[in-house]
């Protein structure tokens, strides 16, 4: 195990991923915002795009 200030000195950062997440990998979560948005876009539409020279 390295010291505080060894890790505080790394360029990288050091990640855990919790493996209980995966449970919720193909459920929907806030179906209605994702709905919601989804109609706006249909609606509305995605915004245009300006060229930059």
């Amino acid at each position: 195990m390295k010291t505080i200030d060894e890790l505080n000195e790394r360029q990288t950062p050091i990640v855990t991923i919790d493996n209980s997440l995966k449970a919720f990998k193909n459920k929907p979560l806030f179906q209605a915002k994702v709905d919601k948005a989804n109609e706006t876009l249909k609606n509305v539409g995605l915004p245009k795009l300006k060229k930059v020279l």
